[in-house]
């Protein structure tokens, strides 16, 4: 009887997961992350127009109605978007989207310096979820991919968050 209601319940999961697929839409089911990973938007595209793209290059919608791969996007002002819950698959580092917190940067961090205001938005953010999360280490997206994301003048930055 208990195998027969194990079989059910994994038929059931299976159904659950193909009507995600078919909808394209993403569940917060997942584990504590384990990584914050940074990055930046290498140009000059707000959160907006990050979330169009996104949705245009991949589909899936968060439960929070967006369709941009990161948790988090600063806006130059400072503003924090949230574009997914913590626990939320996202889009934005291949093998890592399922254990980690994405947060971009809008701008191009190869080139120009991150704004005071989103240096200090990271900063309370980062804080935030390595404190919530028991997270010890901040990585770049370049820690897990062969990418120079995210840019030189923020890479350096993220080692003392």
């Amino acid at each position: 009887m208990i195998e027969k209601l194990k079989l059910q319940l994994q038929i059931l999961q299976l159904q659950l997961r193909i009507m995600l697929l078919k909808e394209k839409l993403t569940v917060p089911n997942l584990n504590d992350p384990k990584y914050i990973i940074i990055h930046h938007g290498a140009g000059l595209l707000n959160f907006e127009q990050v979330n169009e793209y996104h949705k245009s290059k991949w589909g899936f919608r968060s439960v929070l109605n967006f369709y941009i791969g990161y948790q988090y996007f600063i806006s130059y002002s400072g503003r924090v978007y949230q574009g997914r819950v913590d626990n939320e698959e996202g889009a934005h580092t291949i093998g890592y989207n399922k254990q980690s917190i994405g947060i971009c940067l809008q701008g191009n961090m190869e080139i120009e310096e991150p704004t005071l205001a989103q240096l200090t938005a990271l900063e309370k953010l980062v804080k935030e979820k390595k404190a919530r999360y028991n997270i010890k280490v901040v990585n770049g997206h370049r820690d897990f991919s062969s990418t120079s994301c995210p840019g030189r003048n923020l890479y350096q930055i993220i080692s003392n968050l």
